[in-house]
């Protein structure tokens, strides 16, 4: 019985020294730091960035915030907390130790505007 504990404990040791037993490693944390450029009629400390895995949220100071995240974190721009009755659904970008976001406040121009346009320009009314 006793040289069957042994061996087992042996046996594990080996594998876990080669690899075949895994284990779970705490995933690499990283402090982000994220440029934002927008072409709102706002300033940029009136955004702010979300990890949305952690929940975390760090407003901008002059383009720029630094957040903790994860390789698997996505990062969201959101409004900042001082400026909570406004409503914002901004880019969302999965997380590097320096991201770049380009923040478009403008509606896309559709298919449908652009032949109404055309429409009011041509018309002979």
């Amino acid at each position: 019985m006793i040289k069957i504990v042994f061996f087992t404990i042996g046996l594990a040791a080996i594998g876990w020294q080669s690899g075949y037993i895994m284990v779970k490693k705490n995933q690499d944390i990283f402090v982000a730091r994220v440029s934002l450029e927008e072409t709102c009629e706002f300033d940029t400390n009136v955004f702010a960035i979300k990890n949305i895995n952690t929940g975390e949220v760090i407003p901008f100071l002059h383009g720029e915030a630094f957040i903790r995240a994860s390789q698997n974190d996505e990062l969201k721009v959101v409004m900042n907390k001082k400026y909570g009755q406004i409503t914002f659904d901004g880019n969302q970008v999965k997380a590097t130790k320096r991201v770049h976001i380009n923040q478009s406040c403008k509606a896309p121009t559709s298919l449908e505007s652009v032949f109404e346009s055309f429409n009011d320009t041509f018309s002979t009314n």
